[in-house]
């Protein structure tokens, strides 16, 4: 098996691993890092696989101008995507005093997956290295990795759209980067990339004394940028799994515009300025979920289920739904007696259900009995709308538009009506769907266009 750099470019201080909240630790399996531009106290010991007994200081170049990408160079003007981040050099190609290379093969390439997981405990691998040959060595590091959270990113490979396959770049749980040129692949770039991002003509640090920055080209880099902007996802959403972060990133991502490139999870290009998803990373900034999520996160109508989480395609029950209608009258004092056995005393949606019941939204289905945790259907979410807004008629609606009119209940048929006609609902594709189970996201568009 054969490693290759791709795009290679022809005494440090050690940080302590792993402390609890502190900084996003990247290991950077490359040639190396010099500190000549890059702030010392980002960058850890490391370790060196081809030479054992020399330091991690990069005599290559190819190393630094990837970390640099990442950490910035402020003397070289190098901004770096994510500068909080602490660096691990973890070295598997350098040079003999006489500058020849020595690569150190596949197997320092798997000992510094399984060393930067257990003994730096970085959160991120950025593998600057690729094979066209698989082994069942690298693709356990791999899966080692992601059973321990780390996250993997790795280059596609700079042999442009020839259709030959790289490793660990074609394993299901490493992120594969190609590089894009403005807004379209570059030439050189790899087909079969999970993400793109900018890899033409960056400017980096190098390992030379003068104070030029580098100009660098190359999938290497777009590796990098995303290597940053996971560490960043990372960061701003502790505890988060692989999946989820991976999850995050391919939701910041726009659609590729150019036809014919395989993007092989189908996602497109991130740009490194972009910002991450506020206030959740499992909702896409440019999806038509994110107005309306961050629309009732900001007015306090709806919050996460847990950190950094909105579950959009998440049920909503009866219970979760009573408290939205609650909290947009702005949650009024509640003094009716609970006529609900199902409604526990003194829960966070007790004085939601009592409200409700109390102005004759919502209805119990009898016998004291609320249906709490039941979900809610689309045509019982319009009605409580309706209810809520005053059950105002609407002369001449026309449903005609939709195929499935003849499933909504009788109930329903004025709210549906009326949501229809004042564009607070669309429908999905010529069904109104009323029978269909209502999403958290759903309600959220909901409630911006009764709201907004």
């Amino acid at each position: 098996m054969i490693l290759v750099i791709v795009a290679l470019l022809t005494a440090q201080l050690s940080i302590h691993a792993g402390a609890e909240g502190g900084p996003i630790r990247i290991a950077f399996i490359d040639s190396g890092i010099s500190t000549k531009h890059i702030a010392p106290d980002h960058v850890d010991a490391g370790k060196n696989y081809v030479f054992p007994a020399s330091d991690t200081g990069d005599r290559i170049g190819h190393g630094t101008a990837t970390a640099g990408l990442v950490l910035g160079a402020e003397d070289q003007g190098v901004a770096g995507v994510f500068p909080e981040a602490v660096a691990v050099p973890l070295v598997v190609v350098d040079t003999y005093p006489s500058g020849t290379v020595k690569n150190g093969g596949p197997a320092a390439l798997c000992e510094a997956i399984y060393d930067a997981v257990d003994l730096f405990h970085c959160q991120v691998i950025n593998i600057s290295l690729s094979t066209p040959e698989d082994s069942k060595e690298l693709r356990a590091a791999v899966a080692y990795a992601e059973k321990k959270g780390t996250l993997v990113v790795t280059v596609a490979g700079n042999d442009g759209e020839t259709g030959r396959t790289y490793y660990p770049a074609a394993y299901d749980t490493v992120i594969s980067v190609g590089a894009s040129g403005g807004h379209a692949v570059a030439a050189f770039s790899q087909n079969g990339a999970d993400v793109l991002t900018e890899g033409v003509g960056l400017q980096t640090a190098t390992n030379k004394n003068g104070a030029a920055a580098a100009s660098v080209s190359g999938t290497s880099y777009s590796c990098a940028i995303i290597s940053g902007i996971c560490a960043k996802i990372l960061s701003a959403y502790p505890g988060i799994t692989p999946v989820e972060a991976r999850q995050c990133l391919f939701g910041m991502a726009t659609d590729i515009l150019e036809p014919g490139f395989d993007l092989r999870s189908g996602w497109g290009i991130v740009d490194a300025s972009c910002a991450i998803p506020y206030p959740y990373w499992d909702v896409a900034v440019g999806s038509w979920r994110y107005p309306a999520v961050c629309h009732v996160t900001e007015r306090g109508i709806m919050n996460g289920t847990e950190t950094g989480r909105f579950l959009p395609d998440g049920i909503m029950t009866r219970a979760m739904f009573a408290t939205v209608l609650y909290r947009i009258a702005g949650e009024p004092e509640v003094t009716r007696e609970n006529p609900f056995t199902d409604v526990d005393e003194e829960t966070w949606y007790t004085n939601a259900v009592l409200w409700a019941a109390g102005e004759k939204i919502v209805e119990g289905y009898g016998g004291g009995i609320f249906g709490t945790n039941d979900p809610m259907t689309r045509e019982q979410m319009v009605t409580l709308f309706w209810r809520y807004n005053g059950e105002a008629s609407v002369e001449d609606a026309d449903l005609s538009g939709f195929s499935d009119t003849d499933q909504i209940s009788a109930w329903a048929q004025g709210a549906l009506a009326w949501a229809t006609s004042a564009g607070i609902i669309s429908g999905k594709g010529g069904v109104l769907d009323p029978k269909g189970t209502t999403t958290r996201a759903e309600v959220a568009q909901v409630v911006m266009n009764v709201t907004a």
